[in-house]
C-alpha cells in the first residue's frame, strides 16, 4: 500500500492504524478496517494487536519491516515474552502474527493478571508538545499504555484520554490529537512510578533477549535469596524477603498497586521465591529486582544470568528401608481400615494424613496399590445445582435489567451476549441454557436483532436533530447514525422511508 505511514518511536500499530486513516481523509471505522485488513471485523487493540504479518505487508519489501520487528517495537509484546516460558512465547507470536482469531490476552497472562489494566487511553502533555515539534503531529507511545505505571520518566503523571481501551465502538482507531488529548499542567510524580517508567521503557526495547524457563527463573530467585543471606539452611525466611522490598517501595505505594506482600502462603512475593509454578507479571518481576540488584542494574545481563542457570532435575525420593516390619504391619492395618471407611482421598481429610506420609515414604508401592483398589469415584449424575430455581432467578434478572434499559436508546445492541455481560455468572449461565427454559425463551423473544438496532440508531438520531431543530439530508442521517447504503437492511430502509421521509 502506498501512503501507509512508518511507525515513529516508540509507537503503537493501533496509532499508526489511526494516523493513516487521519492522513487518507478515512472517516468511517469499517472503512478504514477494510483497507487495512480488508476485514471489517478486526477489533482495534492497543497493546497485542494481531493480523501483524498484513501490516507488514502493507509497506514495501525495500522497507524491510517484518511482522517481528513490529511486534517487538511497537506492541507491548517485550514486556510479557521474557517471562512465560519460550513455548508460550512462541505460540503467542504465533497468535498475533498470523491472519488468526487469538486469545492473546489469555496467553500473554494479562487476562488473569492481578495488575489492574487503565481504563483509557493515556498521554503525557509534554511528550506530546515534543512530539508536535518534532513531527508536526503526535501518536500514542507504548509506554504510555502499560499498566502499573502511571507516570512519564520525563515530564511527570500521566493523563487519561476519553478514550476507552475496551469502548463499545471496538472497531475504531482514534488518532492522537491536542482536541481529546489537551495539554494541561502536570503534576510531578512520586520517585516509584519514575522508576518503574524508566525501567519499562529499558524493557520494552530489549528485543532479542533470551527467554528462560519459569524453572529456571524460580532457581535464579532462590540463589538470589541465598546470596542476601536470607536462607537458614535451604529454607528461605520469607519475613526478611518481605521487609527488603516494603523498605524499598514503601507500603502505601506496593498497596497502591495490589501488590502488597501479605503473610499467607499464596503471597505473590513468597510465590515468586519459590519453584515456578506460573508466570508472575513484568511489574512484580521489576520490584524484586529494584530492591535487591544494586543500583544500575542491566535487565538484558539479568536474562543471560538467568538463562545461563542450570535447574536440577526432578528426582524421585528413592524408598527408605524398612526397619520393623509390626510397625509396619500396624500402619497398613489402619490405613487399610481407613481407606474402606471413608475412601483414600477423605481418609487423609479425616485424621489420617500421618498415616498416609508413613507409608508413602516406607512403603509406597503397596500404598499405590491400595489406593488404587478403593478409590472412590465421584457420582457424574450428583446434581450441585437447582437449576429450577436459578432459571427462575436469573429471568426475573433479566426482566428488570430489560425495563430498566427499554428507554435508553444509546446503548449498543441489546443481543443474548449483551444481556449475559450484564450478568453476574455469565458463564454459568451461558454454557447451561439448556437447563434453562425460561432464559432461553427470554432470549428468543427480547433480544434486540440488527434491524431493530438499525432503526434504534436512526430514531436515536432523528431525535437528535428534531431537538436542536436541525434536517439532514438521507446520506448524513445514516452518517450520524453509524450506518452506510450497503448495510441498511431492508427493515430499516423502509423505517427510513415510510417513518422518517428521506
Amino acid at each position: 500500500m502506498l501512503g501507509f505511514p512508518l511507525p515513529y518511536s516508540d509507537e503503537l500499530l493501533y496509532s499508526v492504524i489511526a494516523r493513516h486513516g487521519v492522513h487518507s481523509g478515512i472517516v468511517s471505522p469499517k472503512e478504514l478496517l477494510q483497507e487495512v485488513f480488508g476485514d471489517t471485523k478486526v477489533i482495534a487493540t492497543s497493546d497485542l494487536p494481531g493480523h501483524l504479518k498484513q501490516i507488514a505487508a502493507l509497506y514495501p519489501h525495500a522497507i524491510g519491516r517484518t511482522s517481528i520487528e513490529l511486534l517487538y517495537n511497537h506492541t507491548l509484546f517485550p514486556l510479557y515474552a521474557p517471562f512465560i516460558g519460550e513455548r508460550r512465547r512462541k505460540q503467542l507470536v504465533y497468535q498475533l502474527t498470523e491472519n488468526i482469531r487469538n486469545s492473546a490476552h489469555v496467553t500473554a497472562g494479562v487476562a488473569a493478571s492481578r495488575i489492574k489494566q487503565p481504563e483509557y487511553l493515556r498521554y503525557c502533555p509534554g511528550c506530546m508538545q515534543a512530539q508536535y515539534s518534532r513531527y508536526g503531529e503526535c501518536y500514542w507511545q507504548r509506554v504510555w499504555q502499560v499498566a502499573g505505571t502511571n507516570d512519564c520518566a520525563v515530564h511527570g503523571v500521566l493523563q487519561s484520554s476519553p478514550i476507552h481501551r475496551h469502548d463499545m465502538h471496538r472497531h475504531q482507531y482514534q488518532a492522537a490529537c491536542f482536541k481529546i488529548c489537551p495539554v494541561t499542567e502536570q503534576q510531578a510524580g512520586c520517585w516509584q512510578g519514575r522508576l518503574i517508567a524508566s525501567s519499562i521503557e529499558a524493557l520494552l526495547n530489549c528485543s532479542l533477549v533470551p527467554v528462560p524457563e519459569l524453572v529456571q527463573w524460580g532457581d535464579w530467585y532462590q540463589q538470589l535469596a541465598i546470596e542476601q543471606g536470607f536462607c537458614r539452611g535451604k529454607q528461605i525466611q520469607h519475613e526478611l524477603v518481605r521487609d527488603k522490598v516494603v523498605g524499598f517501595w514503601s507500603l502505601e505505594w506496593l498497596a497502591s498497586l495490589d501488590l502488597l506482600p501479605q503473610s499467607r502462603e499464596s503471597c505473590w512475593l513468597k510465590s515468586i521465591f519459590r519453584k515456578h509454578r506460573k508466570a508472575f507479571s513484568y511489574l512484580q518481576h521489576l520490584i524484586v529486582l529494584h530492591a535487591f540488584l544494586e543500583p544500575g542494574w542491566c535487565f538484558t545481563e539479568v536474562m543471560q544470568q538467568v538463562v545461563s542457570s542450570k535447574h536440577s532435575a526432578k528426582v524421585t525420593p528413592s524408598q527408605l528401608a524398612v526397619s520393623d516390619n509390626t510397625q509396619l504391619d500396624k500402619y497398613r492395618n489402619r490405613w487399610l481400615s481407613a481407606v474402606r471407611r471413608y475412601g483414600t482421598k477423605q481418609a487423609r481429610e479425616n485424621g489420617f494424613g500421618d498415616v498416609y506420609a508413613r507409608l508413602y515414604r516406607h512403603d509406597r508401592h503397596w500404598l499405590i496399590a491400595i489406593n488404587h483398589q478403593h478409590s472412590v469415584k465421584p457420582d457424574k449424575h450428583q446434581t450441585r445445582l437447582d437449576w429450577r430455581r436459578r432459571d427462575s432467578d436469573t429471568v426475573r434478572e433479566l426482566i428488570q435489567l430489560r425495563d430498566a434499559t427499554e428507554q435508553k436508546l444509546l446503548l449498543p445492541r441489546r443481543s443474548m451476549n449483551w444481556y449475559l455481560a450484564q450478568l453476574q455468572h455469565k458463564a454459568t449461565i451461558e454454557k447451561n441454557l439448556k437447563h434453562l427454559p425460561l432464559c432461553r425463551l427470554f432470549f428468543d423473544r427480547y433480544c434486540e436483532n440488527i434491524e431493530q438496532y438499525q432503526i434504534r440508531r436512526i430514531t436515536r438520531t432523528a431525535i437528535r436533530l428534531a431537538i436542536a431543530d436541525e434536517t439532514a439530508k438521507r446520506w448524513q442521517m445514516l452518517r450520524l447514525s453509524g450506518l452506510s447504503e450497503d448495510r441498511l437492511t431492508e427493515w430499516a430502509r423502509t423505517f427510513l422511508k415510510e417513518v422518517i421521509g428521506i
